[in-house]
């Protein structure tokens, strides 16, 4: 990921012959690829937090499942259902927060899914 201390953002970068070289690195495929993987770890991260924090309500859900006839507790499941995606939404809001300061405009460098694990 980038390091902010010795890597400039695109924004930053003010010289014409700098700013085309890194676009140049920037827009490689290999850019390109890290920055898809950067979203899905975020994702991952981001999605496995709120599951760390709801799973009792998840837990409940699927013991009502467990009951003879489970058609009378669909309630409880539409109750749950604006929760979860509410839920999503927050959660994917943080992600693409994230995204927008720690990867848009960045060269991404080796050990980069580390850095965003550890943020």
């Amino acid at each position: 990921m980038a390091n902010q201390n010795s890597q400039e953002r695109l924004d930053d970068i003010e010289d014409e012959f700098r700013r085309a070289v890194f676009l140049a690195v920037y827009q490689s495929r290999q850019q390109r690829v890290r920055r898809v993987t950067a979203m899905l770890v975020l994702l991952l991260k981001y999605l496995l937090r709120g599951l760390i924090i709801l799973w009792p309500i998840y837990v409940v859900f699927l013991a009502v499942l467990l009951f003879p006839n489970v058609w009378q507790y669909l309630w409880y499941f539409l109750v749950l259902l604006p929760g979860l995606f509410i839920w999503i939404i927050i959660y994917l809001k943080g992600a693409r927060l994230e995204y927008k300061s720690y990867v848009t405009g960045f060269i991404l460098e080796n050990g980069f899914i580390k850095q965003l694990f550890l943020q």
